[in-house]
């Protein structure tokens, strides 16, 4: 059911925040950041903070709003019986998939867009360091051995980005604005400015011999998982890179550690994996040419609350104008 302006709880809704304990501050949303971000919006009949450890389960059932970045599906099922809106301050919801459990009153949105300025910023330093071989130097560096590959100019390399969402349009951004040549895969086909080319995923294998370079940007969901395996990989030019900014479970990664040994792919970095932080005993940390990066691609923590909390006061706002809802999270679709 969509949230129209006639819906009295907008000017006057109450609001529950859970927060997670232990994560970083910086990801904490305050009662003084929720007031500030609504203060010309609407007035909250009640606003209740707090942690998941000690939740406050009538506040939580008389709730219009949540906004937490960690979604307790089975509570919000059975507990959430005036809940509309559900404001989460992270980007991936696959983790709640299926969405059996949110009924057709209750909107979920999530935190699209809010890492793009940074993962941007990521995506073209990675390319760089797989234009430049420097996953090789690095594992050559830690044999002491002196490997030395003299690399042309990035500009007119070719770089195909699987998923030209938020974070893959971005990335494309900064990419053309380095002089690559930027393909693009997503599912409605819709071009983007800074991409050459768009195709869809039906031509991705298509396009899998002209890449210089492979980046993986898109949901997992049940389509997109083990999309890229060891066919995917040996259709690639050999020496060509790969970075994976999406989730783990996009690549097979017993097919991408027998891609680098063999030589076939010059080098990889990988920013997302099944299990966080990997395990000690992980072979993934010593697969030479593989750079392991703790999930920082894409989070910039200076202001990350604030952007999360803009996108619910804009849907707040769009709600009383009448307009559709920005970031809503299509139960169909997975994201």
């Amino acid at each position: 059911m969509a949230i129209t302006a006639s819906d009295p709880w907008i000017r006057a809704p109450r609001i529950y925040v859970e927060n997670v304990r232990g994560r970083d501050p910086a990801y904490e949303v305050t009662t003084d950041a929720v007031l500030g971000s609504l203060r010309s919006l609407c007035a909250p009949v009640e606003l209740t903070c707090r942690f998941s450890d000690e939740r406050d389960l009538p506040a939580f059932r008389r709730a219009d709003i949540l906004i937490a970045g960690r979604l307790d599906t089975a509570l919000i099922a059975s507990e959430a019986r005036e809940l509309k809106l559900i404001q989460c301050t992270s980007a991936g919801v696959e983790a709640y998939a299926p969405f059996d459990w949110l009924p057709p009153t209750l909107t979920l949105t999530n935190a699209s867009g809010v890492h793009a300025a940074k993962v941007g910023e990521f995506g073209l330093m990675a390319c760089l360091m797989l234009h430049e071989g420097v996953p090789e130097i690095a594992s050559s560096q830690r044999r002491h051995a002196w490997n030395r590959r003299l690399r042309g100019v990035a500009g007119g390399r070719r770089v195909l980005i699987y998923g030209v969402g938020a974070l893959g349009g971005a990335v494309a951004e900064r990419l053309h604005g380095a002089g690559f040549r930027v393909t693009g895969v997503r599912r409605s086909g819709k071009p983007h400015a800074a991409i050459e080319r768009m195709t869809t995923p039906s031509q991705f294998h298509d396009e899998l011999p002209q890449a210089d370079i492979l980046i993986l940007a898109c949901p997992l969901t049940p389509e997109t998982r083990s999309l890229v395996g060891a066919r995917e990989l040996m259709m690639l030019p050999k020496g060509a890179g790969l970075l994976n900014i999406a989730r783990a479970g996009v690549v097979d990664h017993g097919a991408l550690v027998s891609s680098l040994d063999s030589g076939h792919l010059s080098g990889a970095i990988l920013d997302v994996f099944e299990q966080e932080p990997l395990h000690a005993g992980s072979p993934l940390w010593d697969v030479p040419n593989l750079m392991v990066f703790p999930h920082v691609s894409a989070d910039a923590p200076d202001g990350y609350v604030d952007r999360c909390l803009a996108i619910l006061a804009d849907n707040l706002a769009r709600a009383k104008a009448g307009q559709p809802l920005r970031n809503i999270v299509d139960p169909l679709l997975g994201y």
